[in-house]
């Protein structure tokens, strides 16, 4: 019973998630109309993790990893709460909703961090899969019914109502966490608590270093990520390159998330059937075909039927391999070498988005190809790696 209340109250809380994605980006285009502006309010979580990614993970190793899930939640409800106050009474300057915004991003990194070490707690390593697909469902059904659920609130209510509403999610989950506290006590003993605080991040380091599984994955994970920031074109090709109406382009973004929500359905049956790293390698050879399409497609429905196939595969890829690190990952650094992961893979996102937007420039401003690059480049590149390294992992214990 206590796993479903958890898992219940996040999957409020990652609609939460997807309720910020939309109603923030609003207040602050209300606020200045800049889209660039609108942009990086879209963005605090990836910014959280640029800035405090590698020791939020080592605090939350030396902290109550179920303390800090409630203390995150309460920061990102105050948040969300005094956002449309403001917004009421006149006091939301530009400045301060950013500022607001990256407070709750960098709440958001703590909160994921003590998330990981949470589920190892609560589920045996057999059970992790099972998790974090649910986890995985609940998060693309959030991308896609939390920011329209913000467009209707917006066009009715106001913004300001679908910022308490979001406020109101993280309440929610902070409660189902009390609701599991009272029965996990055993397990809140603090983990690591004597180590240096540097020497903690050098533990956790070192682990990633000699873990040859995870070194081989995530060296996989950091190639694909670079690929994969070729997506954020997508919108492009298909308004621009393509000359596509808008109920077309709503429903391109919408079919990432539909098959997102496939993908993570079905990522269990997936791994149970090929292996964990079998799984991860189908997936992303899935990635990369899906990419190489979206270069060599001409119309909508074809567009619209690749992102959907890509969503599908990046989020099985992505629910297995994260099953994976769980189970091989010490319990003591959960926090410390899945951040720094996490961080690693983040940071090499706007890189490989500026390379696809200088390589489409050279092409004449035609990302066609630097579609088919990335795809040809992602499988390519998780081949290599199953034939040298990932088919002779020992499987992880999901």
């Amino acid at each position: 019973m206590r796993r479903r209340v958890f898992l219940g109250g996040q999957a409020v809380s990652l609609l939460g998630d997807g309720l910020a994605l939309l109603a923030v980006p609003l207040l602050v285009l209300r606020l200045t109309r800049d889209p660039l502006l609108a942009g990086l309010a879209a963005a605090p979580r990836g910014v959280g993790y640029l800035l405090v990614g590698v020791p939020a993970g080592a605090l939350v190793d030396r902290w109550n990893a179920w303390t800090v899930l409630v203390a995150a939640d309460v920061v990102r409800a105050v948040v969300f709460a005094a956002l449309p106050v403001m917004a009421w009474t006149g006091a939301a300057s530009l400045p301060v909703v950013l500022g607001l915004a990256f407070v709750a991003g960098i709440a958001t990194v703590f909160f994921d961090a003590a998330l990981g070490v949470s589920l190892k707690d609560l589920f045996a390593n057999e059970g992790l899969l099972r998790a974090n697909a649910v986890m995985e469902t609940s998060a693309q059904l959030a991308v896609v019914g939390g920011p329209a659920v913000v467009a209707f609130l917006a066009a009715t209510a106001g913004v300001e109502t679908a910022l308490l509403l979001n406020a109101a999610t993280f309440v929610f989950s902070c409660v189902s966490l009390f609701a599991v506290a009272r029965v996990r006590t055993n397990n809140f003993e603090r983990q690591g608590a004597g180590a240096g605080f540097v020497r903690g991040i050098l533990e956790g380091m070192r682990f990633l270093g000699t873990c040859r599984p995870l070194m081989a994955v995530t060296a996989v994970q950091v190639v694909v990520n670079l690929c994969l920031a070729v997506d954020t074109l997508i919108v492009y090709l298909g308004r621009v390159t393509l000359g596509l109406p808008m109920h077309a382009i709503a429903a391109l973004v919408a079919a990432d998330g539909v098959g997102g929500v496939v993908g993570a359905m079905t990522a269990g049956s997936i791994a149970r059937w090929l292996g964990a790293m079998g799984a991860v390698t189908v997936g992303i050879v899935g990635v990369g075909t899906a990419l190489a399409a979206m270069g060599m497609v001409s119309d909508a429905r074809g567009l619209v039927a690749a992102n959907a196939v890509q969503g599908a595969a990046v989020t099985v890829a992505s629910v297995v391999n994260r099953s994976a690190r769980q189970a091989w990952i010490p319990r003591e650094l959960m926090g410390r070498v899945t951040t720094a992961i996490r961080s690693l893979v983040i940071a090499v996102t706007p890189l490989g988005a500026a390379l696809a937007g200088v390589a489409s420039h050279a092409f004449g401003n035609d990302p066609r190809p630097v579609f088919v690059a990335a795809g040809v480049c992602a499988a390519g590149t998780v081949l290599i790696g199953w034939v040298l390294v990932l088919r002779r992992l020992p499987p992880p214990p999901l």
